[in-house]
Formats: structure tokens, C-alpha cells, sequence
């Protein structure tokens, strides 16, 4: 595989894209955390720190950080995390599902919102000189949509026109990623640019299919939380795609999003996807090259789409 080098938007600054493997849908540090939900946070930043250690060792470049407004993001916390530790992280902008946003996001119109968001592309995250190339994870929490998502999305949409984005979304338990992308394509952004998450959640995987097909790119984003499916399934979604000629299309990750999922814990931590998940892809006959552009090629040419 020739390797076209690409700039990327890492919480230290832009820097040119390392070789190597990419998570595409990780938080590393978070705060969702609600009355009903007090553990709902990520936060442990020694843990955290010694785990994105563990994965450099293991062959990762950089992740995806997928951790935007409203939902507990600390640009400077990423920043120290990839200097002690050496592994890109590419941090994100937007608005998750909307129990979620901010007072002033609520029943805000279409351009007030893109207002906000312009705001951290032109002049910074956080107010530091980070420009996310990422908008996500865009949140959803339908099928139906929440008419306030409703319009980010739309937001989005019009914001991929004049910025060099990508866009990642979030498909509560993997359902309405259809919706989600029709709203994504209303103003001709190229689906291309387009990661629909969560979907390795959703039980219509022919659905998944055609989101597959009209170009956007899935993620099978929560890996080894198998309360919420079975890793065989997604195993055997993934021999799906690769009958149907759209591995090239999916993106893996396993959205460690509390510190319950951390390994010192009890939870899986964020090397389950290359110590636990790979060798299940490898034991059902998933040939070394198909892997290699789950963990490598596919990520690597998403972010590459922000350019055009």
C-alpha cells in the first residue's frame, strides 16, 4: 500500500498523520455524568495515560477523540495525554444527542448553531490554537430524531461546505443512521466524509449495508461491549461487508466512554480491539490484508476525505 501523507488537526497542533493503526471512535476523557448517572464520567487520567502507552506498543498512531461540546471536553487534558504518550489524538467538535446539550443550544435555529461551531474552526477549540477537523460525534437519538438534532445536523451539513471536515456521528444503539445521513447530504457534502456510528449495534445489518453502499463509512464502534451485542455477531457482520465488497467502508473502535470500561476497573480497556477482537477476526479467516485496512487504510483515507 502506498501511503499518501496527510495533515491532521491533533490536540497538539497539526501534524503530519503517523503511519500506523488508528481508533476511530474513542473518548479519553468525558463527563456525562447526571444525577440518575453519577459514574457517567472518564476521568482517570494516570489509567488512561498508561492504556494509550500500552496501544503505542501495540502498533497505534492516533485516535480519533471523539468527545465535543457539552459532553466533558478538555482540549488541554488530550494534549498532555498525546505528549506523555506519543499517539495522535484528534480531537472533535459539534453537539451530541440533545439530553445532552447545552441551554443554549436548545430550540437554537440552524445558523445560530453553526454560528457556535464556526466559532472553535476559525479560531480554536477551547480557545487554544486547535481547529478540529472532525464535527461528531454528531448525536443522534432516534429513530425519530429530536427536532433540536435535527437541526445540528443541518448545521453540519452546511458548515462541511466551507470547512475542511469530516463528520462522525452518534446512532443511539444503532438506530436512525439512515436519517442521519440524509440530513448530512441535504447541502451535497460527499458521503465520503461521512462515518455513521454505533452501527455494529443495530440488528438490520441489510440497512447497515446500504449506508455502506451510498458511499459513507460505518463504524463497528463498540467493540467487546457485548452487553449491548455479541462480538461473534459483529465477527459475522464483518464477513458480510467482505462478501458484499464493503470492507473497505467500515471503521473499528470500542468507544471506551466511562471509567467502569478502563482495565484497572474491571473493564475491557482500550487494547480489547487488538488483543481480544483481532485474533476473533483472525481465528474466523479474515485474511491479514483485510484487517489491515479495517485498522489502518480505512481511517486513514477518512480523514484524508476532509480535504476535499
Amino acid at each position: 500500500m502506498s501511503i499518501q501523507p496527510i495533515l491532521v488537526q491533533t490536540a497538539d497542533g497539526k501534524q503530519p498523520l503517523a503511519d500506523g493503526i488508528i481508533y476511530g471512535h474513542e473518548h479519553l476523557w468525558l463527563d456525562l455524568s447526571t444525577p440518575r448517572d453519577p459514574e457517567g464520567k472518564l476521568d482517570q487520567y494516570d489509567l488512561i495515560v498508561d492504556e494509550i502507552r500500552e496501544l503505542k506498543t501495540l502498533g497505534v498512531a492516533a485516535i480519533i477523540e471523539q468527545t465535543c461540546l457539552g459532553m466533558g471536553r478538555d482540549i488541554q487534558k488530550l494534549r498532555a495525554m498525546q505528549l506523555a504518550t506519543g499517539v495522535q489524538i484528534i480531537p472533535s467538535t459539534g453537539y451530541y444527542y440533545h439530553t445532552f446539550h447545552p441551554r443554549t443550544i436548545q430550540h437554537a435555529s440552524v445558523e445560530q448553531i453553526m454560528q457556535t461551531i464556526a466559532h472553535e474552526l476559525t479560531d480554536g477549540a477551547d480557545d487554544l490554537s486547535v481547529y478540529p477537523m472532525v464535527l461528531g460525534e454528531i448525536g443522534g437519538s432516534g429513530p425519530p430524531l429530536h427536532h433540536d438534532e435535527i437541526n445540528v445536523f443541518r448545521a453540519v451539513s452546511r458548515l462541511a461546505n466551507d470547512y475542511p471536515v469530516v463528520v462522525t456521528t452518534h446512532a443511539h444503539l444503532g438506530g436512525g443512521g439512515r436519517d442521519e445521513l440524509e440530513l448530512l447530504l441535504e447541502h451535497g457534502m460527499s458521503p465520503e466524509r461521512i462515518l455513521i456510528g454505533h452501527q455494529d449495534l443495530y440488528a438490520d445489518l441489510a440497512e447497515v449495508l446500504d449506508l455502506a453502499r451510498r458511499g459513507s463509512y460505518i463504524g463497528f464502534d463498540t467493540i467487546g461491549k457485548i452487553k449491548y451485542a455479541p462480538d461473534e455477531r459483529r465477527v459475522s457482520s464483518i464477513q458480510t461487508f467482505i462478501e458484499e465488497g464493503l470492507a473497505h467502508r467500515l471503521i473499528l473502535s470500542c468507544d471506551i466512554s466511562r471509567n467502569a470500561y478502563l482495565r484497572q476497573r474491571g473493564g475491557q480497556g482500550y487494547a480489547y480491539l487488538l488483543q481480544t477482537f483481532v485474533p476473533m477476526l483472525e481465528q474466523a479467516g479474515i485474511a491479514p490484508s483485510i484487517i489491515q485496512q479495517l485498522l489502518i487504510e480505512n481511517p486513514r483515507r477518512f480523514l484524508s476525505a476532509s480535504a476535499n
